[in-house]
């Protein structure tokens, strides 16, 4: 747990303490389509664009632990998309 770094918030339950963990990223930017069509010259001309938003999705992991009064981690959790858990999970597993 030490390589998760401090949590964001502690509390204990039934004698044993309970870790929370918040990882955030932005969501990659995914091209938006968009038609217009334009009859400056009297016949329909139809132009086909992709835009991009000014800022990717906000996507966050919550990873909340169970510790013993040894250290123990006696269970997990996650919750949150994939790709917002991947940067705690390799953290957690020692690649982070």
């Amino acid at each position: 747990m030490a390589k998760l770094g401090p949590p964001g918030s502690q509390q204990q339950v039934d004698g044993r303490n309970v870790y929370t963990w918040e990882s955030e990223i932005r969501a990659p930017l995914t091209p938006v389509p968009s038609t217009s069509v334009s009859y400056a010259a009297g016949r329909p001309n139809t132009v086909d664009t992709l835009a991009l938003p000014m800022q990717g999705e906000r996507e966050i992991c919550v990873l909340r632990a169970v510790v013993d009064g040894a250290g123990t981690v006696l269970s997990s959790d996650w919750q949150g998309p994939r790709a917002a858990c991947f940067a705690l999970s390799r953290k957690l597993a020692g690649k982070g």
